[in-house]
């Protein structure tokens, strides 16, 4: 029996140990809460304000300032390739050098052709001016023949000459007359001679001008500085006109068109800055600016379409990456963050715990972009407000903390107090 008895008070002494240890784990009630109460010591940090960026985020793929396949005018062999994938080019430069042979003779002959051209209407203006000068002196012979025949028949009117002296002088002027006709016939046939010479010599010269071009056009040059992006020939073929030869580049700076949402309308204009990343330089940001927007919205999507020059100096960007690219829009100040430790998530809500007159209040937030281990609240926390750090499991709204001494975020105290005016809040309910 006696056994039993201190078998007991033994187990009684265990229980009250074990009581005291847990008591003592949970957070001994502060010096000055309530009875009852208990406490849940934390750590805290005050929300900072911070100057915040706000973008517009686009994706797309680069595409290069300018692109261009050049094709041969007419059907051609290529006799060389002067330039090869990759390799750089000027604009004006001879890139392919097509058979020119056939240009070549085709050109001589069309010289020769002007030349003879031009040799006729030069004979042919000669006869028209030796013409002109026929009509000029038959027309003064018929001059004086009429003169003459006037002076006759009056002559005969006063019986002074026969009427055989009258018809003789009649056949001269009819004579001049008919050689004036005859001259002033050859004049004419003359003058359209000398017009179909010339038309003959600008025929002939639009066939030069044409032959020389096809002799240019056996020159296939850049039509701006750039790169050989694609070959797409071979020397000694032959290929039919408008065949694609090679494919240029410009690279010195790409482009990125991407959708906007409407919203962001009144924001966007050309001018503004792109930071733009693509995945082949992980880390790397490159710098452009808005060059084009959108005039009107896509109905469908809500969005309207952006375009951005990419400056590419050193030629790393190409063509074809994509990329992702964040619009300035403008610089919001004083925006409150808080500690990444002090943000908790669970079943899709967000909340942190704002501690106030030594009480916890729970309180739903809204997060935006996280920076050096802390994270933007777009609503629920205003600057200056004190949020819990660590014990965030064991709070609720009412209870009652008290902040770690030395914690990050702690509020001061007045030296004079004893330590008792720390931050207590009620109960947990």
């Amino acid at each position: 029996m006696r056994t039993t008895r201190i078998l007991v008070i033994t187990l009684c002494g265990f229980v009250l140990a074990a009581v005291g240890c847990s008591r003592e784990k949970s957070g001994a009630p502060a010096a000055n809460a309530a009875p009852g109460e208990r406490k849940i010591t934390i750590s805290v940090a005050q929300a900072d304000g911070r100057d915040v960026e706000r973008t517009v985020q686009i994706v797309g793929t680069l595409l290069a300032q300018e692109e261009v396949t050049l094709a041969n005018e007419a059907p051609a062999t290529i006799g060389k390739i002067l330039v090869d994938l990759g390799d750089r080019v000027r604009k004006g430069q001879v890139v392919i050098q097509l058979d020119e042979r056939e240009a070549r003779l085709e050109v001589e002959r069309a010289v020769a052709n002007l030349q003879a051209a031009r040799e006729a209407l030069a004979r042919a203006r000669q006869m028209l001016d030796w013409n002109r000068a026929n009509v000029e002196r038959s027309q003064a012979v018929l001059s004086d023949a009429q003169t003459n025949l006037k002076r006759f028949q009056d002559l005969f009117a006063e019986g002074a000459i026969s009427a055989s002296q009258r018809d003789s002088a009649q056949t001269q002027s009819d004579v001049a007359l008919a050689s004036v006709r005859a001259n002033e016939a050859q004049y004419e046939s003359d003058r359209a001679a000398a017009k179909n010479a010339e038309a003959n010599v600008e025929q002939a010269s639009t066939a030069l001008e044409l032959a020389r071009k096809r002799l240019r056009d056996t020159e296939i040059v850049a039509p701006f500085d750039g790169f050989v992006r694609k070959r797409l020939v071979n020397v000694g073929e032959s290929y039919k006109e408008k065949t694609p030869l090679m494919s240029l580049v410009a690279i010195q700076a790409l482009k990125l068109q991407g959708e906007v949402p409407e919203r962001f309308a009144p924001r966007l204009g050309a001018g503004r800055p792109v930071r733009v990343e693509v995945e082949a330089y992980p880390g790397r940001t490159f710098t452009g600016t808005i060059t084009r927007v959108s005039p009107a919205v896509d109905v469908e999507s809500r969005t309207f379409t952006v375009e951005a020059s990419v400056p590419n100096p050193g030629g790393v960007l190409k063509p074809g990456f994509f990329a992702k690219a964040s619009i300035l829009t403008g610089v919001e100040r004083n925006v409150p963050f808080v500690p990444e430790e002090a943000v908790v998530t669970f079943a899709g809500i967000v909340k942190v715990y704002v501690i106030a007159d030594g009480k916890a209040e729970e309180r739903r937030v809204t997060t935006g972009q996280r920076r050096d281990g802390r994270v933007e609240i777009l609503e629920g926390v205003k600057v200056g407000e004190t949020v819990a750090t660590s014990g965030l499991s064991q709070l609720a709204t009412g209870t009652t903390v008290a902040v770690q001494a030395g914690a990050r975020g702690a509020p001061s105290q007045d030296k004079s107090d004893t330590g008792n005016r720390k931050l207590e809040t009620g109960n947990r309910k």
